[in-house]
């Protein structure tokens, strides 16, 4: 999926629901099995979009693990379109973004927004970001591990 192909849909959903983790988890919680799936391969498409997460970014100096750089793509997704189109198009460089992302640097006027971490139904601690609530959704809904690239068919 290219960046220009993550659905609307998608977007509009994490704004409704932003900052109550416990929205986005009610919202999933109530869409059928292929917006879950659809859902998560958007979220994941957003964040591949921004980096090569093999390649690290460079914060400070030190250049990060591959699981850190993927941590923070996913966080900059999780803050919305319009601050994760800032980092695409790049007036916003990654490293200013995991600047944010580690509270060094005050948010501006309200573009980046903490998600709580309350979910309602506890079997989805542990799945406690925007990211991966969909992840504990399916498994309590459908008793199977969503695939993040689901076969289509």
């Amino acid at each position: 999926m290219a960046p220009d192909e993550v659905p609307d849909w998608f977007w509009a959903a994490l704004e409704a629901t932003r900052p109550r983790l416990s929205a986005l988890e009610s919202w999933l919680e109530s869409r059928p099995r292929e917006v879950l799936e659809a859902f998560a391969l958007a979220f994941e498409a957003a964040a591949d979009a921004l980096a090569d997460f093999s390649d690290g970014v460079r914060v400070d100096g030190f250049g990060w693990s591959e699981d850190d750089t993927e941590d923070l793509c996913l966080w900059i997704v999780g803050q919305g379109r319009g601050f994760w189109e800032s980092v695409l198009a790049g007036e916003r460089s990654l490293e200013e973004a995991a600047q944010l992302y580690l509270g060094r640097v005050p948010p501006s006027a309200g573009q980046v927004v903490p998600w709580d971490e309350e979910v309602t139904n506890p079997e989805h601690r542990g799945y406690q970001s925007p990211g991966t609530i969909v992840h504990g959704v399916y498994r309590t809904r459908f008793s199977e591990v969503l695939d993040e690239r689901p076969a289509s068919g």
